[in-house]
């Protein structure tokens, strides 16, 4: 499935006033939670996860910089199983995905790996396959290497599942301050992955890296830059520079509702896809 039209909020309130349509499943996009307790900004993440877990979603996929990591080892350890306790006193299953704050020396991957597994990986859940990839391998920041895009397309090309969902912390098409410290740092790279993206029917890409929320569309395929989870905010509120984070609802014909809330719990924007 791809991208189809887009439906303003207040049309699909009328429309689902009408003709109410359910999800099949529900789960939660955010990222950028870095602050400055232990790294951490304690007071607007749990906060945010409080408010989210009034939404009910299955899961959540946290697009990096959970932490601004440090060169120390143990201080960094300790930092990341911090951040990760905040979360599972939350009882909400969550994946991550490793943001380039969370890579400050050449043990900080085998550290990450230790507490959360694999940094590259993919799953399915009911009719969508999700697939994690890594844009901040240390020292090669805003890109995807060989290995790395050979394993995605034959991830992709055994995948059997209606819905694609990918996830990487650095955006394809950045919006704000991080315009030339992205995937487009090597447009050239950034132009083959889109590529494959195309190729393999994927639906949306989800990432952080900027503070912001945004969403776009390039060739089809949809961009959404969540980074509103804690990290000092970069831009006007009416340009996405808001604390929030992003509900998915899966639907069973193959659509897909986005919804973006703020912190208190007010809908940003409400959009479907068929």
């Amino acid at each position: 499935m791809r991208v189809g039209l887009l439906y303003p909020a207040l049309f699909l309130f009328i429309v689902f006033i009408v003709t109410p349509c359910f999800a099949d499943f529900r789960f939660a996009v955010m990222g950028d939670s870095r602050g400055n307790d232990d790294g951490i900004n304690t007071e607007i993440l749990p906060r945010l996860l409080e408010q989210l877990k009034s939404d009910e979603p299955e899961f959540i996929v946290f697009v990096g910089d959970l932490i601004t990591g440090s060169k120390y080892s143990d201080e960094h350890k300790k930092r990341l199983l911090k951040w990760k306790a905040i979360i599972e006193d939350f009882n909400i299953p969550f994946y991550i995905v490793v943001g380039n704050h969370e890579i400050t020396s050449e043990k900080s991957e085998s550290i990450l790996k230790s507490i959360f597994g694999d940094l590259t990986y993919s799953f399915n859940h009911e009719n969508a396959h999700f697939v994690i990839l890594n844009t901040a391998v240390y020292k090669n920041f805003n890109r995807i290497d060989e290995a790395q895009l050979e394993w995605l397309k034959s991830d992709l090309e055994q995948n059997d599942k209606d819905i694609v969902y990918i996830f990487g912390h650095s955006p394809a098409y950045p919006v704000s301050h991080h315009i030339g410290s992205s995937l487009d740092r090597y447009p050239a790279e950034r132009d083959r992955l889109w590529g494959i993206f195309q190729e393999y029917g994927v639906d949306v890409y989800f990432c952080g890296h900027e503070h912001l929320y945004n969403r776009s569309i390039h060739d089809d395929i949809l961009q959404i830059i969540t980074g509103g989870a804690g990290a000092n905010l970069r831009a006007r509120p009416e340009k996405g520079g808001f604390y929030h984070y992003v509900i998915v609802d899966v639907k069973d014909d193959m659509g897909f509702e986005l919804n973006v809330k703020d912190i208190e719990g007010e809908d940003r924007e409400s959009t479907l896809y068929n």
